[in-house]
């Protein structure tokens, strides 16, 4: 809790946590809907400032133009890799290679390797099973899902978006 800036980028996640309940519940007459969206926003929030997960290090406040642009990109991704697990499934021929592979990553960011690691899990025919330092363990259903993995363009994104540096102070200064 000892991270400058701490009660602005409170406010803004407790902001951003309640719009996108808004957004996905899509009812805003609904007083029990609202007031569920405050109270499950300010408990986040609360938990997060707890543990000591609101500063510059998780929430790197000049990625997220960046992070709005991967999105699109990312849910293109996960939409091209369903298509292709579903003509795996379809497909009379069994035609899936399950393996094990290690993906190094030059990533060091805590949240750059957890979006990497999570958006490799997101997309289908491929699971993220353990992370280590500059490496980590996917599963991959077949030999494409393991060259997209190794492709490096998910890490590639992703160093772009967030600051390659370890210091939460040296961002917090950068800003």
């Amino acid at each position: 809790m000892g991270n400058r800036g701490t009660p602005l980028r409170s406010i803004l996640l407790f902001m951003a946590l309640f719009g996108f309940w808004l957004l996905l519940s899509g009812r805003f007459e609904s007083r029990f809907l609202i007031v569920s969206g405050v109270l499950a926003s300010a408990l986040t929030v609360w938990i997060c400032q707890r543990l000591d997960l609101i500063g510059a290090q998780y929430q790197p406040v000049k990625s997220l133009p960046r992070f709005l642009l991967y999105l699109p990109w990312l849910l293109f991704q996960i939409t091209a890799s369903s298509l292709v697990v579903i003509g795996k499934a379809w497909s009379p021929r069994v035609n899936i290679a399950p393996r094990l592979v290690k993906v190094s990553t030059d990533l060091r960011h805590p949240l750059a390797v957890t979006l990497l690691a999570n958006s490799i899990t997101l997309t289908p025919g491929t699971v993220t099973v353990d992370v280590q330092d500059g490496s980590l363990l996917v599963h991959a259903l077949s030999p494409e899902a393991v060259r997209g993995v190794l492709g490096k363009e998910m890490e590639r994104r992703i160093l772009q978006m967030v600051p390659p540096t370890d210091d939460p102070v040296e961002m917090e200064d950068s800003r």
